[in-house]
């Protein structure tokens, strides 16, 4: 098995590129990652995060009739242990094997996830709009974008989250990594080492090249 690091590239898209605010149902943001290695790894995805780039300033969106950038809602995040009697889970359904350029998608609604109401995005001139504290902040998605608007999404320049960088993985597929080859069912990996501690390697830098704008508009 080769030690080489491998290159993983990825591709942004918005589906469908068009949004109706009278939609109970916002378009999906997917990032699209592939692994170019000649084997399979497996990677944990704790911070390649479609709804975690919505709101860590990872996108950028613009009003195309404008030329105004459109102000997003920004939240920290934090990454911090809890003390060390605290029994940290292992996320296994944050592990995924990549097998040779196989894409995997990774999707999120494009909008404000606003309680009560399934997800709705709201138009920023909607009366009910301003009635959640967080849109004080800036928009989100496609929540808080005006009808009859055309947008372009770009990645943003300084995200408050490294998303492009996979701090966790392993050669292999995720059986073997959790596992080890054995019958158990019993994981060999540790949550707290794998959530808070280094990689088994050096972190891969998602090759950004082929990720271009998408632009998308929404309607009443």
């Amino acid at each position: 098995m080769t030690a080489a690091t491998p290159r993983l590239s990825t591709t942004l898209s918005l589906s469908p590129p068009k949004h109706s605010f009278s939609s109970s149902q916002a378009p999906s943001l997917n990032l699209t990652l592939t692994s170019h290695h000649s084997e399979p790894i497996t990677i944990y995805a704790d911070n390649l995060s479609p709804s975690l780039m919505l709101t860590s300033s990872a996108l950028t969106i613009t009003d195309l009739s404008t030329g105004q950038e459109v102000p997003q809602l920004k939240r920290t995040h934090c990454v911090i242990p809890p003390p060390s009697k605290v029994t940290v889970p292992l996320r296994k359904d944050l592990f995924y094997t990549l097998f040779p350029n196989t894409p995997v998608t990774f999707s999120a609604p494009f909008t404000r996830i606003r309680p009560g109401t399934g997800g709705k995005p709201l138009a920023a001139s909607d009366p009910e709009y301003g009635s959640d504290p967080t849109a004080k902040r800036g928009a989100c998605g496609v929540d808080g974008l005006e009808p009859g608007s055309r947008y372009i999404l770009t990645l943003a320049a300084n995200p408050r989250v490294r998303w492009d960088v996979i701090r966790w993985w392993e050669y292999g597929t995720k059986e073997q990594v959790l596992y080890g080859g054995s019958a158990s069912d019993e994981p060999v990996l540790n949550g707290r080492d794998v959530r808070f501690g280094n990689g088994p390697h050096e972190p891969i830098v998602v090759d950004l090249a082929n990720v271009g704008y998408v632009t998308f508009e929404c309607q009443e």
